[in-house]
């Protein structure tokens, strides 16, 4: 009775958590602001290739640059690269950050509008890829790696906002 109790509780459990946390926030973002900050490798041209690389792939799909403060997109290399040992580490992480309201951050009603009392910025998107690779092929791994998760935000976007894609 017990191992079925908890093969259920097992089987309900990841049935249930299989939502993604940032599903839906994304929702009525038309434009971005792009910031890349590149870690581990001081390499200006490779920072602006892939900055043209990434504003490309976002115009592709509609998905304008500008240079507002907010919404950000901000797209962290961290890139260890080791000659001495024969594998190199990278961590790619896609993040966007927006304003949000906590549920507690509104006032009591006036009439019928709730009033905010406190803006912040939160985290309403992220997701990362970590590798290895050799020191011979680190660039285009990690270009590689980019490249999956451009593709990865572009699909949550266009979930989240479908009319986008006419």
């Amino acid at each position: 009775m017990k191992k079925e109790l908890i093969l259920l509780f097992l089987l309900f459990s990841n049935i249930l958590a299989k939502d993604k946390w940032f599903d839906g926030n994304l929702k009525g973002i038309d434009d971005l602001n792009l910031e890349i900050k590149l870690k581990g490798v001081a390499d200006l041209t490779w920072e602006k290739r892939i900055a043209q690389i990434l504003e490309l792939r976002l115009l592709k799909y509609n998905i304008k640059i500008e240079d507002e403060q907010i919404p950000i997109l901000r797209v962290d290399i961290q890139i260890i690269d080791s000659r001495v040992d024969e594998i190199s580490s990278f961590l790619v992480i896609f993040s966007v950050y927006d304003f949000s309201i906590s549920a507690e951050g509104y006032s009591k009603p006036k009439g019928k509008i709730l009033l905010p009392k406190k803006v912040m910025t939160s985290k309403i998107y992220s997701h990362e890829i970590l590798g290895q690779s050799t020191s011979q092929n680190l660039y285009g791994d990690v270009e590689r790696a980019i490249h999956q998760e451009s593709k990865n935000f572009i699909e949550q976007m266009m979930r989240d906002n479908p009319l986008k894609q006419f």
